[in-house]
């Protein structure tokens, strides 16, 4: 089902997982070394910045190859650019499975990345330009998912599985909207069953030891899940998708959503707590804020300085008992050590940095005025002139 090696894939992670307990100092030096040398990869996965670079060249060879092959298939008409539009995407996948993932070893080279991209890109293209423009958008989602999905799985692309991801959810909203007289009622509460289900969905997958190599793409529903499932139900935004897509200026139950819009943030991050879950607690987090800033887009009781000075205290009251309650309760998912994972931002910043003291050049001595040895004659002259 996955385009790459399957045993090189464990052996990355069993170094990802090593190199985090050799970090927090669980694996001495001498097994870790033992550990790299012993799973070893050969897949060709560079840093971030030359990864973007081959993308850019690949996008630059793909569009100049493709300028090439058109010129055969008279793309001006629609069924021209159709025809040529899916058979470029045929062209691009077997070049993506046949010559970069298998002998070329790539894995987020950002060579195998464009090719997909484009492949999908091409075969959307070909599918949905004969379509009319009355065409629904529910029939472009449908056309689209199947391609984003199976893409996601078979190359553990976690863009695609945003993409996935939103594609799903459009298709669930615009499926019940068409519904009569009660779309109105039943769009926040498919919004909140579909991210409950993929939130429940991802954490089983994720628990499942052969789902492994798919944890990115899973915690990548998660997140979204629990964004979407506070979004759904977050007054502003069903105040909002009521004026647009049913002129409606007042809420029904407005009550039940101005307490959701605040209940749920604060139950995120008691479930965070108790269950020590840095996603829930993040997401809490920042939910906090959103019902903030939703209640002072409809209610001005307080200028914005002190609406600001309130939610701060809150905050700190929030963090000062959430780590009492941590210290009183001990667990290795929190912690004021220095976490051994790094971020995108902090890898981009570390080679940032290593690059500049590669590349910096060592200081040049200054040329100081010497009377010794001289060549031309002054204190301290040789004896030639």
């Amino acid at each position: 089902m996955i385009a790459y090696n399957s045993n090189w894939l464990d052996a990355l992670l069993t170094k990802d997982t090593a190199q985090k307990w050799h970090k927090k100092g669980l694996l001495s030096d001498e097994k870790w070394q033992a550990i790299e040398a012993a799973y070893t990869s050969n897949f060709y996965s560079p840093n971030i910045f030359v990864r973007i670079g081959l993308a850019i060249f690949t996008l630059i060879l793909l569009m100049a190859a493709g300028g090439l092959v058109a010129v055969f298939f008279e793309p001006n008409s629609e069924m021209g650019l159709s025809i040529f539009s899916l058979f470029w995407g045929v062209i691009c996948v077997l070049v993506l499975e046949l010559r970069v993932i298998q002998p070329g070893r790539h894995y987020g080279s950002g060579i195998d990345d464009m090719f997909l991209y484009v492949a999908i890109g091409a075969f959307l293209t070909g599918l949905c330009s004969p379509l009319d423009y009355t065409t629904p958008t529910l029939v472009y989602y449908c056309i689209a998912w199947p391609f984003l999905v199976a893409g996601s799985i078979r190359y553990i692309d976690r863009l695609l599985a945003v993409a996935a991801f939103v594609c799903s959810m459009g298709i669930v909203l615009l499926a019940v909207k068409e519904i009569p007289r009660l779309a109105l009622y039943l769009l926040p509460f498919a919004g909140m069953l579909f991210s409950a289900a993929v939130y429940i969905f991802s954490k089983q997958g994720q628990a499942r030891y052969g789902w492994r190599h798919w944890n990115g793409i899973l915690m990548v529903a998660e997140l979204l899940a629990l964004v979407t499932f506070y979004a759904s139900g977050n007054y502003w935004v069903v105040q909002q998708a009521g004026a647009d897509f049913f002129q409606l200026e007042t809420v029904p139950m407005a009550w039940f959503f101005w307490a959701f819009t605040f209940i749920v943030p604060f139950l995120y991050i008691f479930a965070g707590l108790r269950r020590k879950d840095r996603h829930l607690l993040d997401i809490g987090l920042g939910c906090v804020a959103a019902a903030v800033f939703s209640f002072r887009y409809y209610y001005h009781v307080l200028p914005l300085t002190w609406a600001t000075v309130i939610c701060g205290a809150v905050l700190f009251v929030t963090a000062y008992f959430s780590i009492r309650y941590l210290h009183q309760n001990e667990g290795g998912a929190y912690s004021y050590e220095e976490d051994s994972e790094t971020t995108l931002l902090q890898e981009i910043e570390q080679q940032l940095i290593e690059q500049t003291i590669v590349n910096q050049p060592g200081p040049t001595p200054e040329k100081t005025e010497s009377f010794g040895g001289g060549q031309f004659g002054g204190g301290g002259a040789g004896d030639s002139f």
